[in-house]
């Protein structure tokens, strides 16, 4: 942060010890005048005997003193009875010295120091405002600044601190349900990600290529209403911005350059060779910086890819390698540039994308990972697939907190390492029951897929069971779970009849320290879900339509993290209020979800009737 310039300044030297005796100072200082020229180096061209001492004075009357320092001839005339004195010279910057080194040097309390510190922190952001704005910091809002305070500090607590849920307008028109243009990609669309900002918008596909597409007539636009006499011209929609193709894969190489030598093209020997820039395969998911930078894929060919987004356009910055299968998922670290990566190679790995290296894997996994979160502690939580897991990691600390679902069995605990017998009389007990009651049908969870994190001590789960759980890492246990989130697929079976299995939760996401969260399956709706304040259970809140199969999800609010970039103040703004300001500010939850006509990592279903695109969702609040 900007504040972090006035933490780290070197202290001044503390006063200096004068013997007055000798009149002579133990540390001598030299003191410049305003043309540049040194009291000391004054004092000797004079070629007088004067010691050059920090209170030493040398001048003479009616006579004229050369400047020692300058390239001119230009002479300093002090004959109208003024006495010259080398400590007067710059006696503003000294006596300015001598107070600053007074203060600091003074014994203070930790509140007095506390105080100071947050002084300094105010003025860093007043000047950041100021150089970035171009107006005058005293007219800066204070109530701008004791907001953003507020803010990072209930950030860095990593607790719960953004109930949005009450202020949503519900139900959701249709007019603020926007959808990216039909003609896009030429494969299902597996992942949407939009910058914090709400600035531009992001989709992968399974054909190796990423759209990028301009959202800011969407966000920035009030809520038409729904009525047959609005014009269809009027209306917002998402502007294709930029196209990052696909590279061409190693066998499209050969033989490129295969047909190079029979054409005798010897000019363009050898350009078949290149790196290639982008993916060679289908990309699974993506993740943007918190600044809205740097843009990152994660690809079925084992390559973690950089794009330079900045600006309208973007380019490949570089691929980086290490995962031994495919990467599956990736998460960006909030307000770092820490990426990190889950693989179906079990392991999870953390690169630092300012320097495009490598920092340290993670493992613990006994099959694919299928998903992973992070907020802004050195934490993160994966999903580990057919080992029915979530698993919660401290980078810092270097361990993990396991998280089982499923049924347990002592075979199963065995092999991870537990107990033998532990869970086994429970299971059996819930056994027994449904034998003895006849009631609905619960489904045993044999998969864990998709995993977000609430807070840094909560975090939300769904599998194949079609169930979604609450875990704290209080527990081992699910704090709350809701069966059957989106219902039961019923189909025919021409030897068991109808027959019903549950829908899987297809893909989970929270907004950040906030008390709503999205879950996405394949029924043709997205579930808004609103989280206790005690972090105990959770309700239904809101749907929205989108048929096929929910394939990413992403909760952002652009009013309430404002970046950098937003704070461009208008020209005929007044003074005291600029774009940042965020009570002037639409505030808006923007809900941004990937469908497509079939799952992310497969293609065991399809649907017709489904669109491949981008959902994008934005929900006023009051």
């Amino acid at each position: 942060m900007a504040g972090d310039a006035f933490f780290s300044k070197p202290r001044p030297f503390s006063k200096r010890r004068r013997d007055d005796a000798d009149g002579a100072a133990a540390s001598p200082r030299t003191k410049t005048s305003r043309h540049g020229t040194s009291a000391r180096g004054a004092a000797l061209s004079r070629g007088g005997k004067e010691r050059a001492g920090g209170r030493d004075r040398a001048g003479a009357k009616g006579k004229q003193r050369r400047r020692g320092g300058d390239d001119d001839d230009e002479e300093l005339d002090v004959a109208d009875g003024g006495e010259f004195d080398s400590d007067d010279v710059g006696s503003e910057d000294a006596g300015e010295a001598d107070e600053g080194s007074e203060e600091e040097d003074d014994l203070e309390t930790p509140a007095q120091k506390r105080l100071r510190l947050s002084q300094m922190y105010l003025k860093s952001l007043e000047k950041d405002k100021e150089e970035e704005d171009g107006f005058d910091a005293a007219d800066l809002d204070r109530d701008i600044i004791a907001e953003r305070l507020q803010q990072d500090v209930l950030e860095h607590t990593g607790k719960l601190h953004l109930n949005v849920a009450t202020t949503l307008q519900l139900p959701i028109p249709s007019s603020s349900i926007f959808r990216t243009p039909a003609k896009g990609h030429r494969g299902a669309v597996t992942a949407a990600v939009a910058s914090h900002d709400g600035r531009w918008l992001y989709t992968s596909s399974k054909d190796g290529a990423i759209l990028k597409y301009n959202l800011d007539a969407v966000t920035s636009a009030s809520p038409a209403p729904s009525s047959s006499s609005a014009s269809s011209t009027d209306t917002p929609r998402i502007a294709r911005a930029a196209y990052f193709k696909k590279a061409p894969s190693e066998s499209q190489l050969r033989k490129c350059e295969k047909h190079k030598r029979f054409d005798g093209a010897a000019a363009d020997k050898g350009k078949g060779k290149e790196v290639a820039e982008g993916h060679t395969d289908e990309i699974l998911d993506l993740a943007i910086s918190h600044d809205g930078k740097l843009l990152a894929s994660a690809g079925r060919d084992k390559v973690i890819g950089c794009w330079d987004v900045e600006g309208e356009s973007g380019k490949w910055v570089r691929g980086l390698g290490g995962h031994k299968d495919v990467v599956g998922s990736i998460a960006f670290r909030l307000g770092t540039s820490e990426l990190y990566s889950s693989s179906f190679d079990r392991t999870v790995k953390i690169f630092d994308m300012s320097t495009l290296s490598y920092i340290e894997t993670l493992f613990g996994h006994q099959d694919c990972i299928q998903s992973v979160d992070a907020l802004r502690g050195e934490l993160c939580a994966t999903a580990g697939g057919r080992d029915k897991t979530v698993r919660f990691w401290k980078v810092a600390e270097e361990s993990q907190l396991v998280f089982r679902g499923g049924g347990a069995s002592r075979m199963r605990n065995v092999l991870d390492g537990a107990m033998e017998e532990e869970g086994i009389e429970e299971e059996e007990l819930k056994r027994r029951r449904k034998n003895a009651e006849k009631g609905p049908v619960k489904f045993v969870e044999g998969s864990i897929d998709c995993v977000a994190m609430v807070d840094d001590s909560t975090l939300l789960s769904g599998g194949d069971s079609g169930s979604i759980c609450l875990w704290s890492i209080t527990k081992k246990k699910p704090i709350f779970t809701v069966q059957l989130a989106h219902g039961i697929n019923e189909h025919e079976s021409e030897t068991e009849g109808i027959i019903g299995t549950p829908r899987w939760i297809t893909a989970l996401a929270c907004l950040p320290y906030g008390d709503v969260f999205a879950s996405g399956s394949w029924d043709g709706q997205i579930r808004l879900w609103k989280i206790d304040a005690r972090l105990r259970s959770f309700s239904p809140l809101a749907t929205i339509d989108a048929p096929g199969f929910v394939n990413s999800l992403q909760l952002t609010a652009p009013s309430l993290r404002p970046t950098r970039e937003t704070h461009v103040a208008p020209v005929n703004a007044p003074k005291g209020r600029d774009a940042g300001d965020k009570r002037d500010e639409k505030k808006a939850l923007v809900v941004v979800a990937a469908t497509s006509k079939e799952p992310r990592l497969g293609r065991w279903m399809r649907f017709k009737e489904a669109k491949d695109g981008a959902l994008v969702a934005v929900i006023p609040m009051q």
